[in-house]
Formats: C-alpha cells, sequence, structure tokens
C-alpha cells in the first residue's frame, strides 16, 4: 500500500498533470494544494502518485501552501 502524509508532493492521476503538495487529512482522504490553487479534499493512492519536484513546478500557490505547513 502506498502511504502518503503531510506535506509530500504529488502529481495527479489525471490527463492534465498538476503537481500538488499534501496540506491536511481528513476522513475522507488528504487535502492537497494544486499548483494552480485548488484544493481538493478527498485524495487517495487512487487518484494521486508521489512526486519529487523539481524547481520549475514552483508555483506561488504551491510556495504559500509550503510556507503554511512549515511556517504555521
Amino acid at each position: 500500500m502506498i502511504e502518503f502524509k503531510i506535506g509530500d508532493f504529488v502529481r495527479s492521476d489525471t490527463s492534465d498533470i498538476f503537481i500538488g503538495l499534501i496540506v491536511n487529512e481528513n476522513h475522507k482522504g488528504f487535502v492537497v494544494a494544486w499548483d494552480d490553487g485548488d484544493f481538493t479534499h478527498a485524495e487517495t493512492a487512487r487518484t494521486m502518485f508521489h512526486y519529487e519536484i523539481q524547481p520549475s513546478d514552483w508555483t506561488p500557490e504551491l510556495y504559500k501552501a509550503f510556507s503554511d505547513i512549515i511556517c504555521p
């Protein structure tokens, strides 16, 4: 089983690839902040994969989500 945790970078399992950051967990799955500024609240191993973020992947939305995790 794939294990995810808050702070992991992920990519979407969709035809349009999005890069995200797991920011929280709830009873439905994980809350993910995506590089386009969207948040989803029920992501699981069926909807995302681990991802090693590259410097070119950072967006202001991901930077803010990451900053909120390390400096709450």
